[in-house]
């Protein structure tokens, strides 16, 4: 009888550290899980610190280019993610700044994507007054309403300080926004998207 009731204990002791085992190594996997996405997310930075680089020659050429830029304010998913994007085709670069794009197989690296479109419904003509600008695109007011010249705190002087061959520019100058949409890949499968919204002179 004794025996027995051994037996019965040592059966329920290997049952709970089989449990405790399986629980701490779903609690690492989580952590783990967590750690990757949250790598992933902080590096979207570096992509759209690219989009903002590249905008200005984009926005000036005025085209659409193929898994880049849209020139029109593209539909979104129930995430307000562009629908029409196809990741398979937007070349991938790594988060150090190399110039060159990178495999985007090699789910050892972090690999970041970008794209970005225009928040217009309907192209804008550069002489088209403010008045008509808001009715086609999501824009702003011109830089000389933006805040106090000398004040780099107000997003308009910003915008102005680092699109540089852009600047002095006109006083009547409207503003237009871009939708600027970043995908990090990383390992185990992470994937993170966030977006930002850049502003530029226009006209």
């Amino acid at each position: 009888m004794v025996v027995f009731i051994a037996l019965i204990a040592v059966l329920v002791l290997s049952l709970a550290a089989a449990a405790l085992l399986r629980s701490t190594d779903t609690a690492g996997v989580i952590s783990g899980n967590a750690a990757f996405k949250q790598a992933a997310t902080s590096i979207a930075d570096t992509g759209a610190e690219r989009a903002f680089n590249a905008l200005p020659t984009l926005a000036e050429a005025d085209a659409d280019v193929a898994n880049k830029y849209y020139r029109l304010m593209q539909a979104v998913d129930a995430n307000g993610v562009p629908n029409t994007i196809n990741w398979g085709s937007v070349p991938c670069y790594d988060h150090e700044g190399g110039v060159a794009a990178i495999s985007c197989t090699d789910e050892s690296l972090y690999r970041v994507q970008y794209v970005i479109d225009r928040l217009c419904a309907t192209a804008p003509a550069k002489t088209d007054p403010l008045t008509l600008l808001t009715s086609k695109c999501v824009a702003g007011q011109p830089f000389s309403a933006g805040g106090n010249a000398g004040d780099d705190n107000n997003s308009h002087a910003q915008t102005t300080n680092i699109f540089g061959s852009l600047t002095p520019p006109p006083a009547t100058r409207p503003t237009i926004h871009y939708r600027v949409t970043v995908r990090v890949l990383g390992p185990r499968n992470t994937s993170s998207i966030v977006q930002t919204t850049i502003e530029l002179p226009f006209g």
